[in-house]
């Protein structure tokens, strides 16, 4: 280390003495001139490799102390967890009883009865006849939205 301050305080002396010189012509027949040179190139490349080395050291730090970080949260989210479990082992389990879902029949009624009519109405500007044999909900049947269903039809239609 000691080696770079005496290049840096050397290398601002020749720097101060180049200059003086004047012409490019002077500077070169100088004879320290090639030395001052290889002073400066060295120093240079030493304080880039330097900082270089403090910008590894400080990123390889924050990854340390990040990953640190990390793995305490997993250790405090698994020790919930394992807390949480332990909680509900603990607890005696309550058998409920079955509940029974009313279907609310008007409701269905009125469904079949839309879709019958929009059937029916089909049917009718077509000209053929229609059997509906049973009406059931489709198992994805909120999977898109209805403006994404648009985006859709209107992408589509030129096909």
């Amino acid at each position: 280390m000691n080696i770079a301050f005496s290049m840096l305080s050397e290398s601002g002396s020749a720097i101060d003495r180049l200059q003086g010189l004047g012409s490019a012509k002077d500077q070169l027949s100088d004879p320290d001139y090639w030395g001052s040179v290889g002073i400066l190139t060295i120093t240079g490349i030493l304080v880039v490799f330097l900082i270089l080395a403090i910008l590894i050291f400080f990123f390889w730090l924050m990854g340390t102390i990040f990953k640190a970080i990390d793995k305490s949260k997993v250790e405090k989210k698994s020790a919930s967890i394992e807390a949480e479990k332990a909680k509900l082992a603990a607890e005696p389990v309550e058998q409920a009883a079955p509940v029974e879902e009313e279907e609310d029949v008007d409701d269905d009624e009125e469904i079949v009865a839309v879709i019958s009519a929009a059937i029916a109405a089909y049917a009718e500007a077509e000209g053929t006849a229609y059997t509906i044999k049973s009406i059931s909900k489709h198992k994805n049947a909120h999977a898109r939205s209805a403006w994404s269903m648009a985006g859709l039809s209107d992408n589509m239609r030129q096909f």
